[in-house]
């Protein structure tokens, strides 16, 4: 699994709160951070990645339940120790994925950012699923 699109629980929870103006400056702790918003958000991301790891590519890569990568061992896990374990999945979708969670849980207009998570989704799904169409083919007949 390439790691280059992944993220740490810090990378995610920071970018996320950032991008809503929850935060002027990086976070600097999830795990232990006394901040709600932020340990919300921690919470929050569970629920995004039991959402994407039903769905494709996700659901044949980490059809365990698994989605959290030890960042000392690189082992599958379910449950945050440390603010540098990686999540699993897409960066971008961990963080579209909080961000429209936690504007929702605060009654807030949480739409463009759903359609950002819905559309993200779906195009890593595509990906994973191209096939190449032979043009050959008469439709509704497979030489």
């Amino acid at each position: 699994m390439a790691h280059s699109k992944l993220g740490t629980l810090l990378q995610i929870v920071s970018q996320a709160a950032g991008e809503i103006g929850i935060v002027q400056r990086p976070v600097n702790a999830v795990v232990d951070s006394s901040d709600q918003d932020i340990k919300h958000m921690q919470y929050l991301l569970s629920a995004v990645a039991m959402e994407v790891t039903e769905e494709e590519p996700y659901l044949t890569t980490l059809g365990t339940g698994d989605w959290i990568i030890d960042s000392e061992t690189g082992e599958l896990k379910t449950v945050f120790d440390k603010d540098t374990d990686l999540v699993a999945f897409d960066r971008r979708l961990a963080i579209n994925g909080v961000k429209w969670r936690f504007l929702a849980s605060k009654g807030l207009e949480f739409g463009e950012q759903q359609r950002d998570f819905i559309t993200r989704l779906n195009k890593l799904a595509s990906r994973a699923n191209a096939r190449v169409l032979d043009l050959d083919i008469e439709w509704g007949r497979v030489q």
